[in-house]
């Protein structure tokens, strides 16, 4: 069960990650993707619509997937953190980890589970940790993480409308054109979110010089890109939207499974030290019985 059930989270994982790498680089998925934010746009410039308030929009447009990136990421290390201090199987060093792995083990009576953590104790230890957080998400969806990422979302609305209004006041104090309205725009928000001046090198905007009117559209199409944001919160999208290395139970993994591995070459018992690749001898508390081992 344990086998099948590590294999079954590594397919998930593995397709996860082709789908997003082809909707990343598959030029037909991304125009696919892009279809009906370029018919706007196009449908603006046959409207008559200025190009500072085109602009405004492609930059809100732009700024949602770091914005979703910033969200989940920073709603995850907060639950990764919540975790270690909620969960008593996670709140403490490997050492109160595995007794709790060990007293569930003998509460579900499955041996082949236990003799999968004697022989694997490092992908037992990872599994572990990462139905807890499984669990975790899906049990306090609701109360616990939809409100840290709607919190994070309305603080991180505020942030950006306070950079477009310094960035506009910059430029207009200083005399300069849209390209400095962008330097500043991107360097103040650099901190927050993934985005650059390089994300927008396509973009036809040296005409663009009513800032006033930049820095009201951004007002007026910031609020709906949040909104279509906030509302594919859910737990299937939460795990999906991360990278493995920004997902609270991989977090949890490297901070708790960031030490020595190594078993007794007699009963199998993993070395306490918790340094990796440490030069000290390894130790134990105990030795198992040779009969563990098998």
């Amino acid at each position: 069960d344990l086998v099948l059930s590590i294999c079954t989270r590594a397919n998930k994982m593995i397709t996860d990650q082709h789908r997003s790498f082809r909707e990343a680089n598959d030029p037909k998925i991304y125009v696919k993707k892009k279809e009906e934010e370029y018919y706007s746009i196009f449908q603006k410039y046959c409207r008559g619509a200025t190009s500072a308030a085109i602009f405004g929009e492609i930059i809100c447009q732009k700024l949602k997937e770091p914005i979703e990136q910033n969200i989940y990421k920073k709603t995850a290390r907060q639950l990764a953190n919540d975790m270690r201090t909620d969960c008593p199987s996670l709140n403490g060093n490997r050492s109160n980890l595995e007794k709790h792995i060990l007293k569930t083990l003998a509460e579900k009576e499955d041996f082949d589970k236990y003799m999968n953590y004697i022989h694997k104790p490092r992908d037992h230890v990872k599994s572990f940790i990462r139905n807890k957080v499984s669990r975790y998400i899906t049990d306090n969806f609701s109360v616990r993480v939809l409100p840290k990422m709607k919190k994070s979302i309305e603080l991180l609305q505020q942030k950006i409308m306070e950079v477009v209004y310094k960035s506009t006041e910059h430029v207009q104090g200083n005399s300069g054109d849209v390209g400095l309205w962008l330097k500043s725009f991107a360097q103040q928000l650099s901190d927050e979110l993934i985005f650059s001046e390089k994300d927008l090198s396509g973009v036809k905007h040296d005409d663009v010089d009513d800032f006033n009117l930049l820095e009201d559209v951004i007002k007026k199409e910031l609020p709906s890109i949040m909104t279509d944001i906030s509302s594919r919160f859910n737990t299937n999208t939460f795990p999906a939207k991360l990278d493995l290395k920004f997902r609270p139970d991989q977090l949890l993994i490297d901070d708790l499974c960031q030490c020595c591995w190594e078993q007794c070459p007699f009963c199998s018992v993993i070395c306490t030290n918790t340094i990796e690749n440490h030069d000290e001898d390894h130790s134990a508390v105990f030795h198992r019985v040779k009969a563990v081992k098998g």
